[in-house]
């Protein structure tokens, strides 16, 4: 997929624009490793260094932060001390010299496709732990051929025509976009509670499909103004969930959660719509370059989002650091 070669083209700029100052702040970072205040403020000075960084901070070998938070809007000290060992990235084989670029993982602050670069700190031969950058996926720039040029993509089609053109487009911030994380909510409620069993997301047209179990044979047409208000509930009367559903109620907020991932991964090559029918547990994908997919419930979740942007890569240089249980 172009979408996986946008990614490496990404990771590929990322690591020529970060190797040289990563290299001079991890060397200025072990003099005053074991100085949380001076570390915080080592760090702080540096981000002006690393374009398109959204955070900035130091992680010990066992996955404990040990300086603040730093970003464009300033210091946070309240993060120092949280164990990050369980994040996607320290999970790895972790870099023993030099640095490494994480896959591509959902961060659960921003909810966005995030990208995080991590440069080891040494102190002689002892490795004292990793400063990270972290870079949400839709602020790097877009280095690869657009997927009009490449001609790749595998998914199922349609109008080529309509597709080819649609290729050349940049994705507008629709209503649906600003308000994704209500639109979540609302469509979990939906199919939890209020007897929803199918619902289709039209982002670019703010307009939402929904069939009902007491009238499944008409769907509603709903507006993302419509959406909003509370009085859209009315319209559908509290039930309990359908035991001939095959979609777990736990598992349909993850769904629209990784939709929101796919939606906002890319500004090019990017969702348009996605379905979610609880009865026959499918999604349903469409995105710009033409391209649709349908695959089970389960099938669609295990599929992190590194499946769809990038293929795994080894790195050089590095060791397994087992965290604690």
């Amino acid at each position: 997929m172009w979408f996986k070669e946008n990614v490496a083209q990404k990771k590929k700029f990322l690591a020529s624009m970060l190797k040289s100052p990563l290299t001079q702040l991890g060397q200025i970072c072990s003099d005053v490793w074991h100085e949380p205040d001076r570390l915080t403020t080592t760090l702080q000075q540096s981000l002006c260094k690393l374009p398109h960084s959204q955070l900035l901070y130091a992680i010990d070998t066992s996955g404990h932060q040990t300086s603040d938070n730093i970003s464009r809007q300033g210091t946070d000290h309240r993060w120092r001390g949280q164990d990050l060992s369980m994040r996607p990235y320290f999970n790895c084989n972790l870099p023993f010299k030099g640095m490494m670029l994480s896959e591509t993982y959902i961060s659960q602050r921003s909810m966005q496709p995030c990208i995080t670069v991590l440069q080891a700190v040494r102190q002689d031969e002892n490795l004292l732990g990793f400063v990270a950058a972290d870079f949400h996926l839709k602020d790097l720039p877009n280095l690869s051929a657009s997927p009009l040029q490449s001609g790749q993509w595998s998914l199922g089609s349609g109008d080529h025509a309509m597709g080819s053109a649609l290729s050349m487009l940049r994705r507008n911030y629709s209503n649906m976009d600003e308000n994704i994380d209500y639109l979540i909510y609302i469509m979990a409620t939906l199919l939890q509670e209020h007897g929803i069993f199918h619902c289709n997301l039209h982002f670019a047209s703010d307009r939402c499909m929904l069939w009902s179990l007491d009238d499944p044979l008409h769907y509603r047409l709903h507006s993302m103004e419509e959406l909003m208000k509370s009085e859209l509930f009315l319209q559908y009367p509290k039930r309990d969930y359908d035991s001939a559903a095959s979609v777990a109620t736990d598992r349909i907020p993850l769904v629209f959660a990784q939709l929101k991932a796919l939606r906002v991964a890319d500004d090019i090559t990017y969702l348009r719509s996605g379905s979610l029918n609880v009865m026959n547990g499918m999604v349903g994908l469409t995105f710009s370059k033409d391209g649709s997919q349908y695959l089970h419930v389960d099938e669609f979740l295990n599929r992190d989002l590194a499946y769809w942007v990038e293929q795994p890569n080894g790195q050089e240089n590095a060791v397994q650091i087992k965290t604690p249980n």
